[in-house]
């Protein structure tokens, strides 16, 4: 497990990275030792700072929620993630290349509840 000053480390990594634009070294290669729960420490702790920064909490994602995927990525279970309001894209919306450092396009379904989902 990660002391919290290698938690923050890895955020500032990644908030760097974020801001540049720019891809940085998987967390991994730095710290070995990494837990899943190490890597959800740290989304929490990047997504607490992005919401002190001015970003709104808009949901959650779930991702790997595929039995292939999970395989290939050598994990057993969906993980999750936090959506923030500069993640929306209108529809029509046109992007710029330069707005991202690896730019791809992977289809997800979304759906907005009507209630929280609770549990």
């Amino acid at each position: 497990m990660l002391s919290e000053a290698d938690r923050n480390k890895a955020v500032d990594i990644l908030e760097k990275a974020f801001k540049e634009r720019k891809q940085a070294t998987q967390l991994s290669t730095t710290w070995p030792n990494i837990t899943i729960e190490d890597a959800y420490g740290i989304s929490t702790l990047w997504a607490k700072r992005r919401m002190a920064a001015g970003a709104k909490l808009i949901g959650h994602k779930v991702g790997l929620t595929s039995k292939a995927m999970q395989r290939s990525s050598n994990i057993d279970e969906p993980d999750f993630g936090y959506l923030h309001d500069d993640m929306i894209v209108p529809d029509g919306a046109k992007l710029k290349h330069s707005d991202f450092c690896k730019p791809r396009i992977e289809v997800e379904l979304a759906f907005v509840l009507g209630k929280r989902l609770m549990g």
